[in-house]
């Protein structure tokens, strides 16, 4: 399994109801470790590259950083009160990882942070972002490789992410647990790099958090790029 499949339909719709809440949340899962991962992130994007798109851009988080580099950034996100969330003079557009409204080779790099894993369709989002994009920079959710920690993390993310949103998110508890749901339609990091291995000439792939992160950076291979 690649993606959410039917899932999808119970999953997306929670993101509309997140961005008062969303950094608040983000903190607190990552133990305060979420922007030092999306700085880390941004700094495996190769120097000369100026046109970014950043996919599943939420209210702003990663462009911030994308956009302190003198970048000119597109924001794209399948919820539109993300968008309306961020305050920052970037053009945003509505729209899915797998039906990306832009032209082959408009952008230097993709970035994704903290939103690959909510992909319906991993391989389709795959190959659109490749499409769109010379080079893919993410870090999402892993599924740790280790069966026991695997199944520490997820009774993390069933039972105490829902108790952390109890008390910084009341109200939005029912779209926290929905992170159970992605986890539990995700492949182990071993697969996840096998999987990416066929896409793209991965540069790094590493994880944070005893796997629970995953950061990837790859370029599309050189036999796929039209001359």
């Amino acid at each position: 399994m690649t993606g959410l499949g039917d899932r999808w339909r119970r999953v997306y719709p929670a993101y509309d109801r997140l961005p008062s809440v969303y950094e608040r949340m983000n903190l607190a899962m990552t133990w305060g470790q979420v922007d030092r991962w999306r700085r880390q992130l941004a700094t495996l994007l190769p120097q000369n590259a100026r046109r970014v798109l950043d996919a599943g851009c939420g209210p702003g988080n990663m462009t911030r950083h994308l956009i302190s580099a003198g970048r000119y950034v597109v924001g794209l996100d399948y919820s539109a009160e993300m968008l309306k969330a961020m305050r920052l003079d970037v053009d945003k557009v509505q729209g899915v990882f797998e039906m990306l409204p832009f032209r082959d080779g408009a952008f230097d790099v993709a970035v994704l942070a903290y939103a690959l894993h909510a992909a319906k369709d991993l391989e389709k989002a795959l190959a659109e972002l490749t499409r769109v994009a010379y080079g893919v920079a993410a870090i999402s959710m892993g599924k740790p490789d280790s069966p026991l920690i695997r199944r520490l993390f997820g009774l993390y993310v069933a039972y105490l992410v829902p108790t952390l949103a109890r008390i910084l998110a009341p109200g939005h508890v029912d779209e926290y647990k929905a992170l159970k749901e992605i986890l539990e339609a995700a492949v182990p990091n071993r697969d996840l790099k096998a999987l990416l291995e066929k896409s793209l000439e991965l540069k790094y792939f590493g994880t944070r958090g005893l796997g629970a992160i995953y950061m990837f950076y790859g370029e599309r291979p050189q036999r796929a790029v039209k001359r």
